[in-house]
């Protein structure tokens, strides 16, 4: 059966006005089927992401057997709570991480050190073997690494490190050698204001450190650290050791912490100690000993290959007798009266010595 086609134009249809006397509309809007005091009681778990997102779950198993449009509007409902409590959840979190105060990356001392009841005596009254210099004097060594400060301004030890020696140990606390390029990324501004490192122990535990002492010119710098407890007093002895003696040296080359290696005074040269035990990178700052203890060295650089493939066992070490020359050093904070007092410790051990043998 055919059909006319009937085109009714834009003009036309506003041209329809509704009857005057015409019934209203028989379709009115249905109520949510979200109560109100459902909406009211709910709402609060914004604040409370995990738990809103349990009475999330409980409720979309409850309401399974529901209508479509009951299922739809609580869905709804909820989906808004937890996309507005996503949002400031995040945004909560970021500023407790930006403002709030963090727990310390770094301990405030090294118990290792605060726990000991007593350090070795040094100089030795015997020659020292290999196994005898690793258990007595590696714990007198630690890794020293420059600070490097994360957004959230805490500070952490960063990709490279060296390494130091305990000179002094006194109920105040700890008196540290290293060489000065290890300690070059410390902190340290033209105010004069004391910079800081990080150091640690055989355990592995950073703290930190001030930089109270450097010379550039002989590679050397002083740590100081507080003590929280312990009585323990240490002195380093020093010697300018002999040309062909056997030496210790104590490092962490290459990243493998507290490497014992050997060898021998190659030469004397002015300021620096030429010896032939194997260096790497990490052994900077790590001491050079003699067979009795006493401190030679501090090391400081090695023959770099890339100028000669053929050089071998050419490494150097600051002489420990730098440590003496007051005139060498830029004191920061209160170092001068650091060092001053280790000299003195220095000083009334040998007299103290003296007087034994007499």
């Amino acid at each position: 059966m055919p059909f006319d086609r009937v085109v009714v134009s834009s003009e036309e249809i506003e041209q329809i006005k509704p009857a005057p006397n015409a019934p209203p509309s028989s379709f009115d809007r249905l109520p949510s089927p979200v109560p109100w005091w459902a909406r009211l009681s709910l709402s609060p778990l914004v604040l409370v992401l995990p738990a809103l997102c349990a009475v999330a779950v409980i409720l979309r198993v409850a309401f399974r057997s529901q209508p479509p449009r009951v299922k739809y509007a609580w869905v709804s409902f909820l989906s808004t709570l937890l996309v507005v409590s996503g949002m400031l959840t995040t945004v909560g979190t970021v500023l407790l991480v930006s403002f709030a105060p963090i727990p310390a990356l770094v301990n405030t001392g090294l118990p290792e050190l605060d726990e000991r009841s007593q350090f070795p005596t040094l100089p030795s009254s015997t020659d020292l073997s290999s196994s005898d210099v690793s258990a007595q004097l590696k714990p007198l060594v630690i890794v020293v690494s420059p600070a490097v400060r994360l957004w959230n301004r805490q500070e952490v030890a960063s990709s490279t490190f060296g390494a130091g020696v305990l000179l002094h140990a006194d109920k105040d606390g700890y008196l540290f050698a290293t060489a000065n390029h290890v300690v070059h990324d410390s902190g340290l501004g033209s105010s004069g204001a004391t910079g800081h490192v990080l150091v640690a122990t055989e355990s592995g535990i950073w703290a930190k450190a001030d930089v109270v002492g450097q010379s550039p010119q002989l590679d050397l710098a002083l740590l100081w650290m507080g003590r929280h407890s312990g009585s323990a007093e240490f002195v380093q002895p020093l010697s300018a050791g002999r040309d062909g003696a056997d030496i210790f040296v104590i490092g962490h080359p290459e990243g493998l912490r507290y490497t014992l290696s050997t060898g021998i005074i190659s030469g004397l040269r002015d300021d620096e100690v030429q010896i032939s035990a194997a260096v790497s990178p990490g052994n900077s700052g790590g001491p050079v000993y003699d067979h009795r203890g006493n401190l030679i060295g501090i090391v400081s650089s090695k023959f770099d290959h890339n100028r000669d493939a053929n050089a071998e066992n050419l490494s150097f070490a600051a002489k420990a007798e730098g440590l003496l020359r007051k005139s060498s050093w830029t004191f920061h904070g209160d170092g001068q009266q650091r060092l001053g007092r280790y000299l003195a410790a220095i000083k009334n051990y040998q007299n103290s010595a003296s007087e034994g043998k007499n």
